[in-house]
């Protein structure tokens, strides 16, 4: 599913449930200070529901500041709260990892290369 009329034409987000309580969220394009406010608002709503896992699939990010790195750590804060596992995928996006070691966020999130396979119902 994507977003409703996205402020930002540079940043596309879909949504998606590949198990029962696991939810998946993929971006494609820039994730910066304009449009990491529409990163935090889907992801502030898919973690409400408080799924089992949440995957954050940035393998086509373009470009990721530090603005996008703080909504993951801000998300990361939140499923913590909530008992939600939060997951960040960077596939082979060098750019991705970058910003996250450079940051240190690599640290302090669950970083991984690939999606996980869907748990069984």
């Amino acid at each position: 599913m994507n977003l409703p009329r996205a402020r930002h034409p540079n940043l596309r987000l879909r949504t998606a449930w590949p198990a029962p309580h696991a939810v998946l969220v993929t971006a494609r394009g820039d994730l910066d200070s304009a449009t990491a406010a529409d990163l935090a608002t889907l992801l502030s709503d898919r973690l409400w529901a408080t799924p089992g896992r949440l995957v954050v699939d940035l393998s086509e990010v373009d470009f990721l500041g530090v603005a996008g790195v703080r909504v993951l750590l801000h998300a990361a804060l939140q499923a913590g709260q909530g008992g939600t596992e939060l997951l960040v995928v960077t596939g082979a996006n060098a750019v991705v990892r970058r910003a996250l070691q450079v940051t240190g966020a690599d640290r302090r999130l669950a970083v991984a290369d690939q999606r996980p396979a869907p748990a069984p119902a």
